[in-house]
C-alpha cells in the first residue's frame, strides 16, 4: 500500500487541510486493491463513490463492489459488498479520539437462484475492518459472519 495516502487515511480528518475528491478517490482504490490482495480474487467496482467532505472533521465515504461472473455450477456462490470509511470516537484510558474507520461489508448469495445466504443462527453479513497496525500500517481483518444487528442491510439483492 502506498504509505503516503495510508498516512493521509489514518490523519482523515484530524485538523488538517480537506482531502480534495481526487485524494480520496485514491485512498479508497488503494483500499481496494489492498483488499482484493487479502482475498485473492478479482472483482467489480462500481464506478460512483459516494463521498462527503464538505465538513473537514468528518469526511465520509462509501463505494460497492461485486464478485466477477464465473462459471456457475450448483456450489458456486457470488458476492456484493459496500466499502465505508468516517470518523468514529473511540476511548483509550478514559479519553474519547476521533479516529478514521474503514469497514468493509459483504453479502453472499446462491450463484443459480441468487438467494441471499445467512446462517440459521441469524448472521446475515461478513464483516471486515481495516486497522491500523502498532508498526503504523494498516491491514484487513475479517471478523466473519455477523448480524445485522440494526437490519440496515435486509433489503440488499444481487
Amino acid at each position: 500500500m502506498n504509505t503516503d495516502l495510508e498516512q493521509k487515511l489514518w490523519s482523515a480528518g484530524q485538523g488538517e487541510e480537506p482531502y480534495t475528491k481526487e485524494t480520496w478517490y485514491e485512498i479508497i482504490d488503494i483500499l481496494l486493491d489492498d483488499f482484493q490482495k487479502f482475498i485473492g480474487e478479482n472483482f467489480q467496482r462500481e464506478p460512483e463513490i459516494y463521498l462527503s467532505i464538505e465538513y473537514p472533521h468528518s469526511p465520509l465515504f462509501s463505494q460497492w463492489i461485486w464478485s466477477e461472473e464465473k462459471k456457475i455450477s450448483p456450489l458456486s456462490t457470488v458476492w456484493s459488498a459496500v466499502i465505508g470509511g468516517d470518523m468514529v470516537g473511540t476511548e483509550a484510558g478514559g479519553n474519547v479520539k476521533n479516529i478514521f474507520y474503514v469497514s468493509l461489508t459483504l453479502f453472499l448469495f446462491d450463484a443459480t437462484s441468487k438467494k441471499r445466504l445467512s446462517l440459521k443462527t441469524g448472521e446475515s453479513v461478513l464483516e471486515f475492518v481495516f486497522e491500523k497496525q502498532a508498526n503504523g500500517h494498516g491491514c484487513w481483518r475479517s471478523f466473519g459472519w455477523c448480524k445485522d444487528e440494526w437490519g440496515e442491510w435486509e433489503d440488499v439483492e444481487y
